[in-house]
């Protein structure tokens, strides 16, 4: 049986792509393993967000070639679209794949032969009890340091009978978590005839009275609207309670040079009103640091900002030059050390936000997906809906159960639990 080593970086989309690949290639007979240095085939999905992402693809390129030099190395997603000439010159690739000529290319890059199924018929997944459902493509906002938008191509949504009807396949192989994933998530549903919101999608979802709960992934603000956060609210079940809001910066005047297409009072009223409606849910930001012209009267904006927010955590991104962006173009470059130093202070907000927001739920009951057996005292690790790891005795994996949460453990991230009385 021939061998795989499938390798993602970047975003949850480039995970879904990713189990696309595996699908196709277990459909045709491939098995999958874990060192690459044993594979015949190593698949390695980039993502071109920053230098530091591009820089990491060519490392494990040149890894995985030096390891493994037999192998058939094939490169897919952000990068291999955006730059395909500076991965060809690596001289490691047998075959590099965009996002725009992926269907025509795909299974012929990775089999060698045209499929014998469809390729985007049988997605594969590492952990089966979770899986990431692609259900928006694209991007058409015009932020000026991204370059995802233009590697990713227009906005075009999957359509609801083939949502649903992929969520009744996971539902039926025992996934119990499906996360919908895209790269604007929230404008899902714009380019249909009729157009729809995504509210319309997670209406028919939870109508669907399936047995696993749906995670959204980032939403811009401007599309979490009150019937996505009602729909929240009455169905905590169906709907986990997490939101992931892009701010990428407290400073109105950073985010008009940013082409965000929002400001800092209409992100708060977003904030505000999903914490009020949503009971117990798990709030969190995007924010880049260093982005060109901000000031150090900006940077404090914007942590003063974020601390009257009710976040529970943070992702913070230094700012890094995209080729082919507005913003690679702005002169006004915030020195490394300073970005350094700003990103630190943000790290630690992240980490204070994370320990107060666990601190609450002590004593709450709360619904957990259970992950598999976790190594140092051979409890279980959990998932809540609102984004908690947990840690177990006794629980089986692949159940959707109600835990008491007990405890933070020192590092502030997880918590330990037991599963609470019938």
């Amino acid at each position: 049986m021939p061998r795989y080593h499938a390798h993602t970086l970047g975003c949850k989309l480039n995970q879904a792509d990713t189990a696309v690949a595996e699908g196709l290639l277990r459909a045709h007979g491939w098995e999958p393993v874990a060192n690459p240095a044993e594979a015949d085939l190593v698949i390695l999905n980039t993502c071109t967000v920053t230098s530091r992402a591009d820089a990491e693809a060519r490392r494990l390129a040149r890894k995985f070639r030096r390891e493994n030099p037999a192998a058939r190395i094939v490169a897919l997603g952000c990068y291999a679209e955006r730059d395909a000439e500076a991965l060809a010159r690596l001289g490691v690739f047998d075959a590099i794949v965009g996002h725009r000529d992926r269907e025509s290319r795909l299974a012929e890059a990775l089999l060698g032969h045209p499929p014998r199924v469809p390729w985007d018929a049988l997605p594969a997944f590492a952990d089966r009890t979770r899986a990431w459902l692609k259900v928006q493509e694209g991007c058409d906002l015009a932020c000026t340091y991204c370059a995802v938008r233009l590697v990713r191509g227009p906005s075009r949504s999957v359509p609801i009978p083939q949502v649903l009807r992929r969520l009744e396949e996971l539902a039926a192989r025992g996934v119990r978590e499906v996360g919908l994933t895209g790269i604007n998530t929230g404008d899902w549903g714009r380019d249909l005839d009729p157009p729809l919101e995504l509210a319309d999608l997670l209406e028919a979802i939870v109508s669907r009275d399936l047995p696993l709960r749906v995670r959204l992934n980032s939403l811009e603000p401007r599309t979490v609207t009150p019937r996505v956060l009602e729909l929240m609210a009455a169905a905590p079940d169906r709907l986990a309670p997490h939101l992931q809001v892009p701010l990428q910066s407290g400073s109105d005047r950073v985010l008009a040079r940013m082409g965000r297409n929002y400001r800092t009072a209409l992100y708060r009223e977003v904030i505000e009103r999903a914490a009020a409606t949503v009971p117990d849910v798990c709030l969190g930001a995007d924010v880049i640091t260093g982005f060109p012209g901000e000031t150090d009267g900006d940077h404090e904006e914007t942590l003063r900002f974020l601390e009257g927010l009710p976040l529970a955590y943070l992702h913070v991104f230094s700012f890094s030059p995209r080729p082919g962006t507005r913003a690679a173009g702005f002169t006004e470059r915030v020195r490394p050390d300073v970005i350094r130093e700003r990103t630190t202070r943000l790290r630690a907000l992240a980490a204070a936000m994370r320990r107060r927001f666990r601190e609450r739920m002590i004593g709450r009951t709360l619904e957990v997906l259970s992950l598999h057996a976790h190594a140092e005292d051979g409890s279980t690790r959990a998932l809540t809906g609102n984004y908690i790891e947990v840690l177990v005795p006794g629980v089986p994996p692949g159940r959707l159960l109600p835990v008491r949460l007990l405890s933070l453990l020192p590092d502030g991230e997880r918590m330990r639990g037991a599963p609470a009385a019938a």
